[in-house]
């Protein structure tokens, strides 16, 4: 596991134990206006004590305020749909480094189904943004693109 993949873990322990999500430090293109079905409060299945509000952060952005009973974090993120599928590229800085880690999403009523873009089908580093997309768009069809489905309830 990369170090921004163990960060990232510590971040969104709300979706996740370990997270195996593909990462880059190129982003896809921010070029949707935000999905309003996602802004509000959703909360983990598991524990009602871990949340994440999705509120709008410009046209094109969100603000991600991940809580758990003991702090938050906050990230930027936007969303990205790709042959019917809805991704979620979510900032990270590390390092003052940014990390881009990607997450299938859909809603479904006042469900949020979020997935881990699979880091194992990647061969290599991406080189460029086209070739970010260009992965995305070869591979987003496949049955293990998406892994460790994590469900939210809208309260």
């Amino acid at each position: 596991m990369k170090k921004y993949t163990k960060q990232i873990v510590g971040i969104l322990i709300l979706f996740l134990v370990i997270s195996c999500a593909l990462e880059s430090k190129f982003s896809l293109p921010n070029d949707e206006k935000i999905n309003p079905e996602l802004i509000g409060e959703w909360y983990n299945l598991k524990d009602n004590d871990e949340k994440v509000t999705i509120i709008k952060h410009g046209e094109k952005t969100y603000k991600l305020l991940l809580q758990d009973k003991d702090k938050t974090d906050e990230l930027i993120s936007f969303s990205k749909t790709i042959k019917g599928f809805e991704i979620m590229n979510i900032k990270s800085e590390y390092k003052n480094s940014i990390t881009n880690v990607f997450y299938g999403f859909k809603v479904k009523g006042n469900t949020l189904i979020f997935s881990e873009v699979n880091d194992k089908l990647r061969g290599k580093e991406f080189e460029s943004e086209s070739e970010l997309l260009r992965f995305f768009e070869e591979n987003i069809s496949r049955k293990d693109f998406f892994i460790n489905q994590t469900e939210l309830i809208r309260k």
